[in-house]
């Protein structure tokens, strides 16, 4: 600014020099005085001009600061967005598991109050059992009462009269024959009072043999404990069950039939506190009930409803109630029905072979056998 200040005062010395050298004697002393005033006036303007840039010049490089900052603050801000977008992500995704979650609460509160209402039903039934059972005990003992008065009249009769003891001993048979029936149906009605349910929502009774617990019929179940599905098949597959021909009617009262990698699967098949019964609990039960020969007969249902004539010894006195729902074949044709009852054992397979549990029709034997892996049997579960 200084150098421009300078020349421009050169340059008009310059021009009143050549001035005064072409002029005589012109008085430019005004033109010149006016000339000075009007350069100081610009020097000033520059001056201020000068300081004005250097004062813009201030605000931009703070300005320059203030942006750099700002820039700064912007990248730390779009940080901050990108982690919140992730977290808004994983949010939504924690939403949207909630959401998945509470529907699955609300499916099982629906699932659990069905079962609720199925059980207030059994139990309405549990205790009209009860009462049948009151009722009954009430009638043994008065029964018993008129045993014990008849047998003190005998007793009585004995000494006061001729009556032979063949007569005696034919009535005091006709008491006992009461007495075992009464026992028969004591026995089926305690059964009534034990009811446990499946996965899928069916019901079984169950009974007191010796010192087990045994249901008194067939399981019927098309899923695993956990609630996976089981496989139907026509055919002999890894894991399956069938009612048999096919037919849905035969899932009462004969229940369904499984393989045996089903019955033993690891998920569990009967309901929760049951399970598949071992060699070992079979083999109990067969000496509770006085060994291999009679058990079967106590085991079977009486009469011919649904085994075939002549149902050799069945009197199910022991509550069992064993029903002849066959079986399918590894050639998957349905046998047996009506003439042969087979439940699996959870004993492993060995050298090929599994363990079944065999009732016949003609006679009053249980056989614990070896079968194959891709016959399809009944089970009966025990309680654990």
């Amino acid at each position: 600014m200084k150098i421009t200040y300078c020349l421009l005062i050169a340059f008009l010395l310059s021009i009143s020099i050549l001035g005064t050298s072409c002029q005589k004697q012109t008085d430019y002393s005004p033109r010149i005085n006016a000339l000075q005033a009007r350069i100081d006036s610009l020097a000033s303007a520059l001056i201020a001009t000068n300081a004005n840039l250097q004062t813009t010049n201030n605000n931009l490089n703070g300005l320059i600061g203030t942006v750099t900052a700002i820039q700064a603050q912007l990248a730390v801000i779009v940080g901050q967005i990108s982690t919140l977008n992730t977290q808004l992500t994983a949010t939504n995704n924690t939403v949207s598991g909630l959401s998945t979650s509470i529907s699955n609460i609300q499916s099982q509160i629906t699932t659990i109050l069905g079962q609720i209402a199925t059980l207030n039903s059994q139990m309405t039934v549990s205790n009209n059992a009860i009462g049948v059972l009151s009722t009954s005990i009430d009638t043994i003992q008065s029964r018993l009462s008129v045993v014990v008065n008849q047998v003190a009249v005998l007793n009585s009769q004995q000494t006061v009269t001729n009556v032979s003891l063949a007569e005696i001993n034919a009535q005091l048979i006709v008491s006992n024959t009461q007495l075992n029936n009464l026992q028969i149906e004591f026995n089926t009605l305690v059964a009534q009072l034990g009811i446990v349910n499946d996965i899928d929502g069916n019901s079984y009774h169950s009974v007191i043999i010796g010192t087990q617990v045994w249901m008194v019929e067939n399981l019927k179940t098309t899923k695993f404990r956990n609630g996976d599905p089981i496989p139907y098949f026509t055919q002999s597959y890894d894991r399956g069950y069938c009612w048999y021909n096919d037919d849905i009617a035969n899932k009462d009262p004969y229940g369904a039939i499984y393989n045996y990698y089903t019955a033993t699967d690891i998920r569990g098949i009967c309901p929760l506190g049951w399970h598949v019964p071992s060699i070992a609990e079979w083999t109990t039960l067969i000496n509770y009930l006085g060994g291999n020969s009679i058990a079967g007969g106590k085991l079977k249902e009486a009469g011919t409803a649904h085994w075939l004539s002549p149902n050799t010894g069945a009197t199910n006195e022991s509550g069992f109630t064993a029903l002849p729902g066959g079986a399918k074949d590894c050639s998957s044709n349905f046998v047996l029905m009506g003439t042969q009852c087979k439940f699996w054992t959870s004993e492993p397979a060995v050298t090929g072979g599994v363990y079944a549990v065999t009732i016949y029709q003609t006679n009053t034997q249980l056989t614990i056998g070896q079968g194959f892996d891709c016959n399809n049997y009944s089970i009966r579960c025990i309680k654990d």
